[in-house]
């Protein structure tokens, strides 16, 4: 008998582009936890012959392998789970807003090494993964704790002061929070916050994250 799953989405608007009028909409899928390599180690000993002690050595061993593969040139693919390749990009700058983004060339000889960088890696799922997913043994359900769409402005002004009366900052994480949006929609907020002609808040960066304080503190 196959084991059935659940999986659970929300619905989110689409951001308008320029010259567009109708608000279309997404759906996102909202993972219930993060399995970390602990547990999933434990989980595996549970109920198969591999031990612990393999199959940290098993995922050390491949998380080295397929590194100095990619820098060696080459991609990596692992029958029935998919295709690693490197994924490069251009140094990103910093506005005057404090965002970061890549800069933009319109001469190719500019594009030297020196401006390239590492984005990351690239993974495409092989078909037999991909029918893993699609089988018949899954039914989707809706969030009924979605996120919000929309925040008033008198509602943001109050709560912000009143967090920053009490703690003195705030960080996007604590926005997403208090007022249960995504993180692209927290962004956006806030990115209009504090580039506003008379802003009331401002931000500074504090290791990897933004601090917002209102301004006049």
């Amino acid at each position: 008998m196959k084991r059935g799953f659940t999986i659970t989405y929300s619905i989110h608007p689409t951001p308008l582009r320029p010259g567009e009028s109708v608000q279309t909409y997404h759906v996102r899928h909202e993972q219930e936890r993060v399995i970390h390599t602990k547990e999933l180690r434990q989980h595996i000993a549970s109920y198969t012959i591999i031990s612990e002690g393999l199959f940290e050595m098993v995922v050390d061993t491949l998380k080295r392998e397929l590194a100095e593969q990619l820098l060696m040139g080459n991609g990596v693919h692992l029958d029935g789970i998919g295709r690693f390749s490197l994924q490069l990009g251009t140094k990103k700058v910093t506005d005057e807003h404090g965002r970061r983004h890549p800069k933009i060339y319109t001469d190719p000889k500019a594009l030297t090494a020196d401006e390239l960088t590492i984005d990351g890696i690239s993974f495409v799922p092989d078909k037999e993964m991909t029918d893993r997913l699609d089988g018949d043994s899954r039914r989707f359900a809706l969030d009924k704790f979605a996120y919000r769409h929309n925040i008033t402005r008198a509602e943001l002004l109050t709560t912000l002061a009143t967090l920053c009366r009490d703690r003195g900052s705030f960080t996007r994480s604590d926005f997403q929070r208090i007022f249960n949006v995504s993180r692209y929609k927290a962004d956006q907020i806030l990115t209009d916050l504090v580039s506003e002609p008379y802003p009331k808040y401002y931000r500074q960066k504090r290791g990897k994250a933004w601090l917002y304080r209102k301004t006049g503190t």
